[in-house]
């Protein structure tokens, strides 16, 4: 039994995993695919692939069977190389597990089998005979940001100047490091503007709107998400959409609030767009575009929450405010999101089932979901890692450091 790591996080989680891997006695490979890659993961069993994407399925199964590979991991299931290894993998019955941002956050990590957000099955297969509802306790891992931040320079600087290596390269979004830095820089001063010209917007909704408004709390601009799993092909299609519908179907005393992602912030802006909107769409007076206010406070005052398909639906959820998904999400179920017509929704949002929630919340903290973080406490969170592969199949049993084979007697 042998483990395959790609792409995974940026920074040393997938590095630190590996070595977690090999010191139990697992054989474990890592394939990289530009020099930010090799940056976070040289030495031993670790191969470069140099070719174009098209060459990169039967790379791929060559060295599946050259290396026995029985599982193949990555970080985001949408990315070209990922999407092709997941075809590869069904092709010849290896298992494929991908890693993404957690589903419940903060503190947790998501690894689930085949596919994650869109592409899961998590909650159609155990959910229903699932009775537990209490909250697990877990470990808080405290905020990485600052971290995340400094991985993310360091990778994409080391890949721009290492690019000639790898001459076929195609990255899943913007991979050039001028670019990075001239949004984050941007990001941070648009902070600090919003931070002095929104000051007054939550306690207004608070205030004024409780109750009366409908909270949009957009995508980041570039979501695998919303072009694998979603009608639209960007966001200013989802928005264009609700503000078509909410100008004809929903009380002329509410109003629609779109929250912009914060990591999201030195990238994208959409002021004009929605001025444009709304003038179309006559709203001028009942539409608001914010950044950086609280989110949970947002949630406990909101009439609905819409959503393409962002986890932050879980976090609605919590606050117990009805969520309508526009998009495909494991968790668009009866009793959580509402499954009226979006025209109706705006008039008499479902309410949740917040018992049903609870479950959801306990049983994702059995399956799928994994205390840690990949940006910090990434020993703590790799050793749990390790546990939940040898719980699900992943890997087999360990005693005493080694891994014991799933067929010895």
């Amino acid at each position: 039994m042998a483990i395959l790591l790609l792409q995974g996080p940026m920074g040393p989680f997938f590095k630190r995993l590996m070595t977690s891997l090999q010191h139990q006695g697992t054989d474990v490979y890592k394939i990289n695919f530009n020099g930010g890659d090799e940056w976070y993961c040289s030495g031993r069993n670790v191969y470069r692939f140099s070719g174009s994407s098209e060459q990169w399925p039967d790379f791929l199964a060559q060295f599946i069977t050259e290396h026995a590979i029985s599982s193949v991991l990555v970080y985001g299931d949408c990315r070209l190389y990922h999407r092709l290894a997941k075809g590869v993998c069904e092709q010849q019955g290896v298992n494929f597990y991908a890693f993404e941002e957690g589903y419940i956050r903060p503190n947790h990590i998501t690894f689930e089998k085949n596919g994650v957000n869109g592409y899961s099955n998590i909650a159609k297969e155990g959910l229903a005979s699932w009775e537990n509802t209490d909250i697990e306790p877990e470990e808080r891992i405290g905020g990485h940001l600052s971290n995340r931040i400094r991985y993310c320079s360091m990778y994409y600087n080391v890949a721009f100047f290492r690019r000639k290596h790898f001459p076929q390269y195609t990255h899943h979004r913007s991979f050039s490091p001028v670019f990075e830095a001239r949004s984050w820089l941007r990001a941070s001063r648009r902070y600090y503007w919003y931070k002095l010209t929104e000051f007054n917007v939550q306690k207004t909704l608070v205030k004024q709107y409780s109750g009366r408004y409908f909270l949009v709390p957009l995508q980041v601009y570039n979501d695998a998400q919303i072009r694998f799993h979603s009608p639209y092909d960007s966001i200013e299609a989802f928005m264009d959409t609700l503000m078509s519908s909410f100008a004809t179907h929903a009380d002329q005393n509410d109003i629609l609030v779109f929250k912009h992602h914060p990591m999201d912030r030195g990238h994208t802006q959409y002021a004009d767009v929605i001025r444009k909107m709304s003038r179309r769409y006559d709203l001028k007076n009942r539409v608001i575009y914010c950044h950086d206010q609280h989110l949970p406070t947002l949630l406990d005052h909101a009439k609905g929450v819409l959503t393409i398909n962002s986890t932050t639906a879980l976090s609605a959820f919590y606050h117990k405010a009805s969520v309508k998904v526009l998009g495909e999400a494991f968790y668009d179920i009866a009793g959580l999101c509402s499954q009226q017509s979006l025209d109706e929704f705006w008039r008499a949002p479902a309410e949740i089932d917040y018992a049903l929630f609870l479950r959801l919340r306990n049983f994702l903290s059995h399956h799928g979901q994994v205390n840690g973080s990949y940006y910090k406490a990434i020993d703590f969170s790799v050793g749990n890692i390790v546990a939940e592969m040898t719980r699900n199949g992943a890997l087999p049993p360990v005693i005493e450091g080694k891994a014991v084979s799933v067929n010895s007697g």
